[in-house]
C-alpha cells in the first residue's frame, strides 16, 4: 500500500507542471524572453470595481519569487502577460498604464520617465484598440529594454530600465493596481 502510494507521488512530481487557468485563461507555464527560458510565477485576474473582467496577467520569471521589490529591481528577462477579457480601446489602455505609474513612482522619477512613456505610448498606439482573447506581452529585457509584442507581433523596444522597474510596479508596487492581483501573481 505504501509502495503504491510512493509509486504514484513520484509519478507525479515527474509530470511537468500544469499551465495555470484564470477565468478560463489557459497560460503556458513557461516563456522564452531574449534567448532565456522563463517559468510562469503565478497568474490572476484583474477587475474593474470587483464587477468586470479586464484582463488575465501571467508575471514570468527565471526563477519563482515572492519578492516584489526583486522582481522590480532584477537585472534579468521577466514577462507580464496580459490577456485581454474585454476590449478596450488606445486611449483606456494607456490611461491605465499612466494611473498605474503614477501611484507608484515619484513625481521627480515620472518626469524624467516622459520620453519613455511617450515611446512606450507610440508603442500602444501602434497596436490600438485590444478585444476580448488579445495578447500583450511586456517583455522586459536584461539590458533594461521593454518590448511590447501584440497578438505575436513585436514592436520597437524602448530601452531603459528604469521604465521596466516602472512598469513592473503597476502590478507589483506599493500601491498595485489591485491588490488580489499583485497576492496571485507573488505566489511563487
Amino acid at each position: 500500500m505504501k509502495s503504491t502510494a510512493m509509486a504514484l507521488l513520484l509519478t507525479a512530481a515527474s509530470l511537468p507542471a500544469l499551465a495555470a487557468q484564470v477565468s478560463g485563461v489557459k497560460l503556458d507555464d513557461s516563456a522564452n524572453v531574449g534567448g532565456q527560458q522563463l517559468v510562469l510565477n503565478g497568474a490572476g485576474l484583474r477587475t474593474k470595481f470587483g464587477l468586470a473582467d479586464v484582463y488575465v496577467l501571467g508575471l514570468y520569471l527565471q526563477q519563482k519569487s515572492t519578492d516584489a521589490n526583486a522582481i522590480i529591481n532584477e537585472k534579468a528577462p521577466r514577462r507580464v502577460t496580459l490577456v485581454m477579457k474585454r476590449k478596450l480601446d488606445t486611449d483606456t489602455l494607456q490611461k491605465a498604464f499612466h494611473e498605474g505609474l503614477e501611484a507608484n513612482v515619484s513625481k521627480a522619477e515620472l518626469q524624467q520617465l516622459q520620453p519613455k512613456i511617450k515611446q512606450l505610448d507610440a508603442r500602444l498606439n501602434e497596436v490600438g484598440s485590444v478585444k476580448q482573447g488579445d495578447v500583450l506581452n511586456l517583455d522586459f529585457g536584461a539590458d533594461g529594454s521593454t518590448r511590447i509584442t501584440y497578438n505575436g507581433q513585436q514592436k520597437e523596444a524602448v530601452a531603459g530600465a528604469d521604465l521596466s522597474s516602472a512598469l513592473l510596479k503597476i502590478w507589483l508596487g506599493a500601491h498595485p493596481v489591485q491588490d488580489s492581483l499583485k497576492k496571485d501573481i507573488l505566489s511563487g
